[in-house]
C-alpha cells in the first residue's frame, strides 16, 4: 500500500454520512502512512433513482471495485437492512469484512460478528492495521514501546 497505490474501501452506510461514518473516516484520514480510497459515497445521487433497486445497484457497483469492507455495529442496527444487504453481497464476492465494536459498552450483534473476518474496537491503529491484514495481507509487526523509570 502506498500514496499511489491506495487500499479501496467499502464503509457500510444507510445512505447518509451520520456520527459513527464521520468518526470512522476521521481515524482513517487521521492514521500515519496510510493511504485509502472510499468506494462508498453515503451522500453521492444514485444513478437510476432514490429507489431500492437502484441503491442495492449502486452498492453492488461499489464492492465491485473494493478490496476491504468495514462495519460499525452501530451503523449495523442503525441501518440494518442497508447493512445487511451490503455485508451479504461482500461474503458473496469474498470481500473481507471488518467489524467495529460499539463505542461503549455494549454487545456486537452476533450475526455482524459472524461474518466477520476480524472484529477491533475504535482505536485508529486497530482500525487501520486490520484492515491492512484483510484487504492487502499486510502484517503491521508493530509492538508498542513501554519505558519505565527506575
Amino acid at each position: 500500500m502506498s500514496e499511489s497505490n491506495p487500499i479501496r474501501l467499502f464503509v457500510v452506510h444507510g445512505w447518509i454520512a451520520d456520527d459513527d461514518y464521520s468518526r470512522l473516516i476521521e481515524y482513517l484520514e487521521t492514521a500515519e502512512n496510510f493511504f485509502y480510497r472510499s468506494v462508498s459515497k453515503p451522500d453521492a445521487p444514485v444513478a437510476g433513482g432514490d429507489g431500492v433497486a437502484a441503491r442495492r445497484q449502486a452498492i453492488v457497483e461499489s464492492l465491485k471495485d473494493a478490496e476491504c469492507v468495514v462495519c460499525a455495529a452501530a451503523i449495523w442496527d442503525r441501518y440494518n437492512d442497508w447493512a445487511r444487504y451490503t455485508v451479504d453481497r461482500a461474503e458473496e464476492m469474498e470481500l473481507p469484512l471488518v467489524a467495529i465494536e460499539y463505542f461503549g459498552p455494549r454487545e456486537m450483534d452476533l450475526r455482524l460478528k459472524g461474518h466477520a473476518a476480524e472484529v477491533v474496537s475504535w482505536d485508529s491503529r486497530s482500525i487501520v492495521d486490520a484492515i491492512r491484514r484483510q484487504a492487502r495481507h499486510e502484517d503491521t509487526t508493530r509492538f508498542d514501546v513501554i519505558d519505565f523509570d527506575m
